[in-house]
């Protein structure tokens, strides 16, 4: 890979934390600025600006525009997420921090669950074009929820969490 390949890759570790990853999901449906996501979230609005900018840093949020002020100050940066950063993910490092900020922000959607819809845990053997199909299933089925995503309070909330992994034969 050429180095102006590499400089193109969003650093993976830079979503190992659960706020980041709730932050992301949050921005898939609409920009906001560091105050709607604090509002959002609950959190400090010193740490949703700080983790904003550090996302966005990392390429997977990108500044969409900014709104003014009511009186006087500098307009708010407002962010969204970048959906090609899925296609630059630096892949070589950090995946073992990113899914333990993923385990801790699934332990919480679970307790925030108030309806289940589609629960499915497998460990198989398929055949490689019935494993392709799937996989290009899911990943249809990402597209469509990231697309369609709207601002907060605006319809239905939800969680999805699609993790396809092919495992090493230990035999």
């Amino acid at each position: 890979m050429s180095s102006e390949n590499r400089d193109d890759l969003v650093p993976l570790r830079a979503l190992a934390n659960p706020l980041r990853i709730r932050i992301v999901s949050l921005l898939t449906g609409a920009s906001m600025s560091a105050t709607e996501v604090a509002d959002e979230l609950g959190i400090a609005h010193a740490s949703a600006s700080y983790h904003l900018r550090q996302l966005a840093k990392a390429g997977f949020l990108q500044q969409t525009d900014e709104r003014p002020r009511a009186g006087k100050g500098r307009p708010q940066l407002r962010y969204q997420y970048d959906p090609s950063s899925g296609e630059r993910l630096d892949r070589s490092e950090g995946r073992q921090l990113l899914h333990q900020a993923m385990s801790t922000d699934l332990a919480r959607r679970l307790n925030e669950t108030d309806r289940q819809r589609v629960s499915m845990d497998a460990e198989v053997w398929l055949a490689r074009p019935v494993w392709e199909e799937i996989v290009g299933l899911i990943g249809q089925a990402v597209a469509l929820l990231h697309d369609k995503a709207g601002p907060p309070r605006d319809g239905v909330k939800v969680s999805m969490t699609a993790l396809l992994l092919e495992l090493r034969d230990e035999r």
